[in-house]
């Protein structure tokens, strides 16, 4: 069976959903961790997430508890965040090897509502008791993912990956601002993954993430670290590469916020979810589409995201140079 280049999913979409920092869980698909085969792949994606806030005891609540000096103990918050969400990503996979590994980039823009983070951000720098809603409906660019380092080593039936990637605040910031379209920080992705495939169908994969942030613009505040633990599988269903699979992860805050302001009470969410790809043109034209529920969810929002959309591949080989993976 020969493959130009993997149908990436690469839905971030879900990055911009549901969470505090910028990376989220299952925002990959099983295979994505992984460096493409030579060429350029142009995904475009609409996302919709439907939040809930949920406590630090992991129940639903209309109550954020906010012990952040000089801010209210309790605020009653409006409960239900549904952003909408829209990514034109730009992946290459690059010619030869460097370190004997394959090797690629990419670069993510983001356009979207404001998020459920951002609306958590929102509620917990108000500075006086009452309700409050977050209602803002306008769409703006939100910050822009950048992965420069994406190299992948394959050895018999085992694959391994070493990945970079820098959140970068190009989206609009302004404190206690309800039209925010970024979180006004930068965030350092470190990724390591393992895949393995004990059939010529199946593929499994597990990925850590450790994100690692900086100062918030005009703000004294840094969030805390977090680690992601992201697992999955998926199926090869024919010929052409269409596939369908299965993924989950789980995301906890392993260091304390800094500075005066913002919450600081840890954090963590756990989700599931499955995705189904299928190609048009084979190799070329491929359509996806993926869904995630959370559960566990501690002082963050959490809920159902659903991601659509159409990848454009341009291979850089021409079709005699074509090889068997």
């Amino acid at each position: 069976m020969r493959k130009i280049i993997i149908l990436t999913a690469l839905s971030l979409l879900s990055v911009i959903g549901y969470s505090q920092g910028h990376y989220n869980g299952s925002s990959f698909n099983p295979n994505d961790y992984f460096a493409p085969h030579e060429g350029i792949i142009i995904p475009v994606w609409y996302g919709y997430a439907d939040m809930n806030y949920y406590n630090a005891k992991g129940n639903k609540s209309d109550q954020l508890i906010n012990p952040a000096p000089g801010n209210p103990t309790s605020l009653q918050i409006e409960q239900k965040v549904q952003t909408h969400s829209f990514i034109a990503m730009a992946i290459y996979g690059g010619k030869g090897k460097i370190l004997n590994a394959n090797w690629g980039m990419m670069i993510i823009p983001t356009l979207n509502s404001p998020t459920a983070n951002i609306a958590l951000d929102y509620y917990s720098i108000q500075t006086g008791s009452g309700r409050y809603d977050f209602t803002n409906k306008s769409i703006g660019f939100g910050d822009m993912y950048i992965q420069p380092i994406w190299l992948s080593w394959k050895q018999g039936n085992f694959q391994y990956a070493l990945n970079y990637g820098v959140w970068a605040p190009t989206g609009k910031y302004k404190p206690n601002d309800l039209d925010n379209g970024g979180h006004g920080y930068w965030s350092h992705n470190i990724r390591v993954a393992l895949k393995y495939k004990p059939s010529a169908k199946v593929n499994l994969s597990i990925a850590p993430t450790l994100e690692l942030n900086q100062w918030q613009k005009d703000t004294d505040f840094k969030e805390g670290t977090h680690l992601t633990l992201d697992f999955g599988g998926s199926y090869l269903l024919n010929s052409r590469g269409d596939e369908v699979g299965l993924f989950g992860h789980y995301t906890k805050q392993i260091s304390d916020d800094k500075g005066t302001q913002g919450g600081f009470v840890s954090d963590q969410t756990a989700g599931v979810g499955g995705f189904v790809s299928y190609w048009i043109v084979p190799h070329k034209i491929g359509l996806m589409a993926r869904v995630t529920q959370n559960f566990a969810t501690e002082n963050r929002f959490g809920g159902i995201a659903f991601q659509t959309g159409i990848n454009f591949l341009i291979p850089t080989k021409k079709a005699t140079d074509k090889k068997p993976i």
